[in-house]
Parts: C-alpha cells; sequence; structure tokens
C-alpha cells in the first residue's frame, strides 16, 4: 500500500506535499506567458461559445423581447467585468489560484468547503458543455454516414435524449482526452486558432438563418410576454441574474487564470474588452438567429448544433450535409475550447488544491472528465426553462463568496499576503485562525445567502409558496448576495480583526517575482537576500507541518 501511494504521488520540480506542488505553488516567472492578447483571448472563449449564445436566446423563449434581452445583457456584461477585474488582480500580483486565496480567506482547513462547492458546480457544467459538444459530434456523424442519420431511437422519452445523441456525447468525451494533456500556459496559441474557428462558424450560422428566413424573424417584433411596468423590470432583472449565473462558475476562480499573466495588469484589458463586446455581441447573434427559425421552422431553435441536426433532418442533400459537417466541426472546436479551458482546467486546479499530494491540473482534469460523464446532463438542458433554472441557481451561493475574496484582499488586507503561511497549517501561521477555520467568513457567507433561500426553495419547487418579495430577492441573487456578504465581512473583519493584517513574507521563498515585482511589494529576492535563513526557516516549517499532517491522516 505504501508503496502505491508513493507512485500515485505527483511528481514536482519543487516540493510536493498535502499542501503544496508545482501547480498549486505561487507561480515563477516561466511559466507566466499569458500577455494581453492572451487574455483577450481566454476571454473571448467564454463568451464565443455556445453557453453564452444559448443564454441570450433562452430569454427570448422564456418571454422577453430581444431588445429586452439585450438591455439585460449588457447591464450583467458590465457587472462581470467589473468582478472579474477585481476578483482575479490577485492571481496576477501574486501568482496564485483559487485553492490558495481560499486558504487565507476561510483558514486553511475551511478552504476545502468552498474547494469542494466549486468542484461540484464546475463539473455540472463540464456535464453540460460534453453533452452540447455531444449534439456537435452527432451533427458531423450524422453528415457523413446516412446509417447515422437514419438511425432509429432506442432510448425512452423520459430520457430526453435520442440514440444518436448519446453516441455523439461518447464520441466527444473520447475525442476530449488528448487536449486535456496540454498544460494551460502552453495553449496561448491554440485558443487563438479556436476562438476564429468558433466565431466564424456561429457567424455563420446566424448569417444562414437571416438570409433563409429574409429577415430576423417574428421574434424581433413580438412583445414581451410580461407587459406591466412592476414585471417588466423584474423580468429583465431576473434576465440580469440569469446572465451572471451563466459564468459565476467562472467567476468564482478567477485568479486561476489571471495567475498566468506576464505581468500584473495585463490581463485587465482582456477582462473588459472581451467580456462586455463578445459577451453582448454573441447573446445578440443568438436572439437573431432564435427568432429567424421561428420563420424558417416554426420554433425557436435556441442551440445551435439543434440549427444544425434540423438541415439534416428537413434536407438530406449533399448540400445540407456538407454545411452540417463543417459547421459540426466548428461547433465542435468551440465546445472543447470552453470545455477544456473553463470547465476541466478549473477542475483541475480545485482538485489539485484538495489533493496537491496526489494531484495536479493534468490528473484533476481526467478526473473531472471521469466524473462529468458519471452526471447526466440531458435532463438539465431538456428545456430553456430548466436551463435556465440552473444558471440562476449558481448565483445563491457563489455571490456571497465572491464578495467576501474582493472584500478580503482589496479592504480588509490591502493586497499584502504572506505567502509562505498559506503553504502550512501551522498554528502560529496567520491563516490558521482558530484551528484552520475562519469562523469570520462563514458567517458573512451564511448571511449572504440566508435572505435568498425562500425564493431559491420556489424556484426550484413552484409548488412552494413564498411572499413576492422573496421571489424578487432571488431574482437579485448574485448582486445582493455579493454586497451582504462583502459589507459582513467587513464588519466583522473590523469587530474582530485577524492577527497579520498586513504582514508579507521577507524573501521571496518560492521564486516567484521579478525584480520590479520584489521592489514594488517589499520582498528581497532570494538569491540576493542577506538574510539567506528566512527562506530557510519557511522551508522547514512547511516540511515540519507535512509530517504533521501525514502523522495525522
Amino acid at each position: 500500500m505504501e508503496s502505491a501511494l508513493k507512485y500515485l504521488r505527483v511528481h514536482s520540480e519543487g516540493e510536493s506535499s498535502v499542501w503544496i506542488n508545482d501547480d498549486i505553488r505561487p507561480l515563477p516567472p516561466s511559466r507566466r506567458t499569458w500577455d494581453r492578447y492572451a487574455f483577450i483571448s481566454f476571454w473571448a472563449i467564454n463568451q464565443i461559445c455556445l453557453s453564452n449564445w444559448q443564454t441570450g436566446s433562452s430569454l427570448v423563449a422564456v418571454g422577453l423581447s430581444v431588445w429586452q434581452t439585450m438591455v439585460a445583457v449588457i447591464i450583467a456584461k458590465i457587472i462581470i467585468s467589473l468582478v472579474a477585474i477585481f476578483n482575479g488582480y490577485v492571481g496576477a500580483e501574486w501568482h496564485i489560484g483559487f485553492p490558495v486565496v481560499s486558504r487565507y480567506v476561510w483558514g486553511v482547513y475551511g478552504s476545502y468547503l468552498s474547494l469542494l462547492q466549486r468542484i461540484v458546480l464546475s463539473l455540472v457544467w463540464f456535464s453540460v458543455q460534453s453533452w452540447t459538444g455531444g449534439l456537435c459530434v452527432a451533427a458531423i456523424l450524422a453528415s457523413i454516414f446516412p446509417s447515422f442519420q437514419h438511425m432509429a431511437n432506442t432510448m425512452p422519452t423520459s430520457t430526453h435524449m435520442t440514440t444518436k445523441q448519446f453516441v455523439g456525447w461518447v464520441v466527444y468525451n473520447i475525442v476530449s482526452v488528448p487536449i486535456l494533456y496540454i498544460p494551460p500556459e502552453k495553449t496561448k496559441r491554440l485558443l487563438i486558432v479556436m476562438n476564429a474557428i468558433s466565431f466564424f462558424t456561429l457567424i455563420s450560422i446566424m448569417i444562414w438563418a437571416l438570409s433563409q428566413a429574409h429577415g430576423g424573424g417574428p421574434l424581433l417584433s413580438q412583445p414581451a410576454a410580461v407587459s406591466s411596468g412592476s414585471n417588466l423590470g423584474w423580468a429583465i432583472v431576473s434576465g440580469i441574474t440569469t446572465v451572471i449565473g451563466s459564468i459565476a462558475v467562472g467567476l468564482t476562480n478567477q485568479p486561476d487564470y489571471s495567475r498566468f499573466a506576464h505581468r500584473p495588469g495585463d490581463q485587465i484589458f482582456g477582462q473588459w474588452f472581451s467580456i462586455i463586446f463578445f459577451g453582448t455581441v454573441m447573446p445578440l447573434f443568438g436572439c437573431l438567429a432564435s427568432s429567424a427559425t421561428v420563420a424558417i421552422y416554426g420554433e425557436a431553435l435556441w442551440n445551435p448544433p439543434d440549427i444544425v441536426l434540423k438541415w439534416l433532418d428537413t434536407d438530406y442533400t449533399a448540400k445540407s450535409r456538407a454545411a452540417a459537417f463543417f459547421a459540426g466541426v466548428g461547433l465542435v472546436v468551440c465546445q472543447l475550447a470552453i470545455n477544456t479551458i473553463d470547465n476541466a482546467f478549473s477542475t483541475g486546479m480545485d482538485l489539485a488544491g484538495l489533493f496537491p499530494k496526489y494531484l495536479n491540473i493534468r490528473r484533476g482534469a481526467y478526473i473531472g472528465l471521469v466524473l462529468s460523464i458519471i452526471m447526466q446532463p440531458w435532463q438539465l438542458l431538456s428545456s430553456a426553462s430548466t436551463f435556465i433554472a440552473v444558471l440562476s441557481a449558481y448565483s445563491v451561493f457563489l455571490g456571497p463568496m465572491i464578495g467576501m475574496q474582493v472584500c478580503d484582499y482589496w479592504v480588509i488586507r490591502r493586497r499584502r499576503i504572506k505567502l509562505s503561511d498559506l503553504y502550512s497549517a501551522k498554528p502560529s501561521g496567520i491563516y490558521y485562525y482558530y484551528r484552520g477555520w475562519n469562523w469570520r467568513a462563514f458567517v458573512a457567507w451564511i448571511v449572504g445567502w440566508a435572505s435568498q433561500i425562500p425564493g431559491f426553495a420556489n424556484a426550484v419547487n413552484p409548488d412552494i409558496k413564498v411572499p413576492v418579495g422573496s421571489q424578487h430577492l432571488y431574482y437579485l441573487a448574485f448582486p445582493v448576495g455579493f454586497c451582504i456578504s462583502f459589507l459582513v465581512f467587513w464588519v466583522v473583519n473590523k469587530l474582530s480583526p485577524p492577527r497579520g493584517l498586513g504582514e508579507v513574507d521577507e524573501v521571496d521563498c518560492f521564486g516567484t517575482f521579478s525584480r520590479e515585482e520584489a521592489d514594488r511589494l517589499g520582498i528581497n529576492l532570494a538569491a540576493e537576500s542577506q538574510s539567506s535563513g528566512a527562506e530557510d526557516v519557511n522551508e522547514k516549517n512547511v516540511d515540519l507541518e507535512r509530517s504533521i499532517s501525514l502523522e495525522k491522516l
């Protein structure tokens, strides 16, 4: 057994223990390869994706007009860009990811709770995006093989899927395996290629739809299903929360990606530009295409693979098959991009934070793939209303979490972090709090979402009757939760300040900072430090805590 565990242990150039490995430690300059253009491309992946397209189309499908939907989208994207900038800056400045950031917010042991929540939500998205990717693969297979196109469906109606869809899903997961092997820092050029293919594929589908419909279709002029002032206002507010909810999981772990910034600040332009520009354009394309499909097919098709499959179902000719093949390839690339970057890598990073001794990003991503297969994503995407309910639910618990992260870094700690204490659970460490748990974070987090639980329960089960005010509060899930937890966390920390505020390491014991960064942060470079003993002490503390933790295990 001992030899097996030794074999499974992550092999790192640096130290590997229950608290650290090469993927969790502060990134050295050699791995920080993302410049401004890389972050434009990274955030474009998050916006030029089918889920963003579906968000706009889904809001149209449940009653908002196209133009009301766009108002909700624009407001939401502005909020998203601001949250991404403020929540992600710690990663660019201190080169640490979400699992490590969680340690100073929640405590070194309390951070496990936040990691588990994020892992579950990442797996949900991983599973959903894989299913959508399977639909794209099904379109390719149907365009190549007539036998696949005419394959009999053996699945019962209750499964909300067909045999062809299931086969496509299986193939997509197989295709994903080699992509997950690539380290995140080496995806910069790949992202650019994937973005170009994804963008031109989706815009081509929209242009085809508008051309076939001889215009934008009836939904562009169709009034909203809710027309009264108050109800319409709350419907738009709900739409804003839905748009934020669609990316709330990704907002939570912004430090995981901003830590790859070559220099602090390189990530900012890409965050606001891609989120606001591409993030607004793609839902608009989705709305236009969805409206046009009403004129073409008599129903709104809000999922691009459904449009491609419709081509084959209604006109299985050489022309339609060629179009479906190339569109399917483009959509598969689109799904591989978003699922790898935003879901697989995120799951891998979080799992590596839970078990750094045995898991790195690559291993965690593969485990995430297996777990996503165990889930049943077809139920989540069975209707637009179900999809929106799932998206909104994310915001209830993640908004408060992000509010605390922003407050802690910018207000409580004033951007000063002692890195060495983040990689051990010694009681003398400033992030040990009370036996490794920061009670302040738990108080602020619970208060942040408690008021939204009645509305949440009603959204999950409409048979549960709650006051209208509770429903409206739930519509504001993310911003309300963010603000409440931000303020409560600030007040609690003012009344009971944690020790060590403002402390930083005297020496860069992880070799993560450039000369310019070290001078700005007031930290000595290890190679030039007169007091080299400071580095040795920090390393011994980590080694000692590793031994203590292993004994406890």
